[in-house]
């Protein structure tokens, strides 16, 4: 498994974009769970959702406020993905062992690799 690297010494300028984004992933695909009543689905958006409140949390950002988009800028998250230097998990690799949630890192890293394959069509 690799590390992600980070630079503690700077912080990414664009934290509330972030959440934003992730927040319209989240009811994105929880609405999609709801619809196809896909309990695996539904998981998956409690996690995005648990990851996102926590960042919420962190930053004093009240996610009722946030803008009702339908579109979802998925552009913070690339950003911030790359600023971390954060490697994707290939789920046709990994062992869920593997994944520790209660470790931020490795639970960014699982929020974060969901959020790309579910939103980037033809992802492996």
């Amino acid at each position: 498994m690799s590390e992600i690297i980070c630079n503690d010494d700077t912080k990414y300028d664009k934290m509330n974009e972030y959440v934003e984004s992730l927040f319209s992933v989240f009811k994105m695909v929880n609405k999609k769970a709801e619809q196809q009543k896909d309990n695996r689905l539904k998981m998956i958006a409690l996690t995005i959702y648990n990851y996102v409140r926590y960042n919420a949390t962190e930053l004093n950002i009240d996610l009722s406020t946030l803008p009702q988009n339908e579109m979802i800028n998925l552009i913070p998250i690339f950003e911030y993905v790359s600023y971390k230097n954060i490697e994707f998990y290939d789920f046709t690799k990994i062992d869920i062992a593997d994944v520790d949630v209660t470790k931020k890192e490795d639970l960014e890293r699982f929020v974060l690799t969901h959020i790309y394959y579910i939103t980037q069509p033809g992802a492996k």
